[in-house]
C-alpha cells in the first residue's frame, strides 16, 4: 500500500506514514424530550479528517509546523487517491534517533480524488 505526505506543490514531506485513518466527523446533539424519546439533531455537513502518523526528518519536521502554523494545506496520496485539508490540531512530535521524528496529526479534508 503506498501513503506518503506531500505539499501543495508535490514536494515529498513523509513517505514513511505507519498510519492514514480516514473518517467522518459531524457535530451532533443527543437531547431528551419530555415525552421521554429523544431527538439527535446533526449540526452542519459532514466533514472528513485523517488521522496521521509519519516519521520524518529535521527540515520536514519545521516544514510540517510551518504548515500549520500558517494553514498552508497539506497532500495526502493513500492507494490510488488523493486527500487535501489543513492540519486541524497543532502535531504531537516525538523522537526517534538524532535526525529522525515521528508524529501524529489530523487533516480537515477540504478536497479528494483519484491520482
Amino acid at each position: 500500500m503506498t501513503v506518503a505526505l506531500y505539499d501543495i506543490n508535490n514536494n515529498l514531506i513523509a513517505k514513511v506514514v505507519s498510519d492514514a485513518i480516514l473518517s467522518p466527523d459531524i457535530i451532533q446533539r443527543k437531547n431528551r424530550l419530555l415525552d421521554g424519546t429523544y431527538h439527535t439533531q446533526t449540526i452542519g455537513k459532514r466533514i472528513d479528517t485523517a488521522k496521521i502518523e509519519c516519521y520524518v526528518d529535521k527540515i520536514n519536521k519545521t516544514r510540517i509546523d510551518d504548515m500549520y502554523i500558517i494553514g498552508e494545506p497539506i497532500k495526502l496520496l493513500k492507494e490510488d487517491k488523493y486527500y487535501i485539508g489543513l492540519i486541524e490540531n497543532k502535531p504531537e512530535w516525538g523522537t526517534i534517533s538524532k535526525h529522525l521524528y515521528i508524529t501524529k496529526f489530523e487533516i480537515i479534508i477540504s478536497q479528494s480524488g483519484v491520482v
